[in-house]
């Protein structure tokens, strides 16, 4: 299927404000301020095959959300780039205790907690895409080939591994309750009308996907930030906790 663009969706977009969808085309993406090495896939076939299957293996063992709190995470949300899911961010939120922690069973039943695993910032990046491709690269430029080569090297990578307290944040629980809100069925496909097949259609877009966890229950959503989606409900999360992360004792999930 080609990727298509209507004016409209590409206005919306391009009008987000970052961790946000854009929607491109090459020219304005050739001219973004990025580290020479971003484009190196681009001639070299091999350094790009290369490229994309250290990205595979990162996104495996730093940015499964599903590790971050083993059997507790009750959202889980992955945040990658444009066609490639070059590992952005990805944040898990839990309730209550897991294994290791002695506390009281009733502090354990009030916790709401959240981490985060993000690759590093890549300086005047136009779009947030950029900083998991930076790291995919780097990773690759050390020769890790092997998921352990892969985990070895993200020890020198940087990359941020946070945690966040959702009742001590402000915003955050407000903003956790606005995921009732979301609209998980699009209106082309409550509504469909004949000959609107492009609609919701969009060229090179960032995609989030979203796991709601309850008991047996499991809802996802994977897709570009529509308006009123889960895909960005789960930015709007990211946003609410930014100001709320701390560094965390507990190891990587990479390590």
């Amino acid at each position: 299927m080609s990727h298509i663009v209507l004016p409209a969706v590409c206005a919306l977009l391009l009008g987000m404000f970052p961790p946000a969808a854009h929607a491109v085309d090459p020219a304005s993406a050739a001219q973004e301020a990025v580290p020479a090495r971003l484009q190196q896939g681009a001639t070299d076939h091999a350094y790009f095959a290369a490229r994309e299957h250290v990205t595979d293996l990162v996104r495996q063992v730093a940015f499964d959300p599903q590790a971050y709190f083993p059997n507790r995470s009750i959202i889980r949300i992955a945040y990658t780039g444009d066609d490639y899911g070059w590992p952005v961010y990805s944040i898990a939120i839990a309730e209550g205790c897991i294994a290791g922690e002695n506390r009281s069973r009733d502090n354990c039943d009030s916790r709401l907690r959240a981490r985060m695993v993000r690759a590093p910032a890549v300086p005047q990046a136009m779009r947030p895409r950029l900083a998991g491709l930076d790291l995919a690269s780097r990773v690759t430029e050390t020769g890790a080939v092997s998921t352990e080569q892969v985990r070895l090297a993200l020890r020198d990578m940087d990359l941020e591994w946070v945690e966040a307290d959702l009742r001590a944040c402000p915003g955050a629980v407000a903003t956790l309750a606005r995921s009732a809100e979301a609209d998980w069925v699009p209106a082309a496909v409550a509504n469909p009308t004949p000959n609107d097949d492009m609609s919701g259609l969009v060229r090179h877009a960032d995609v989030v996907r979203v796991d709601l966890q309850q008991h047996a229950r499991l809802t996802t959503y994977s897709g570009w930030l529509a308006e009123g989606s889960p895909g960005a409900w789960a930015v709007e999360m990211a946003t609410a906790l930014e100001q709320c992360w701390r560094p965390i004792s507990a190891p990587p999930p990479w390590a």
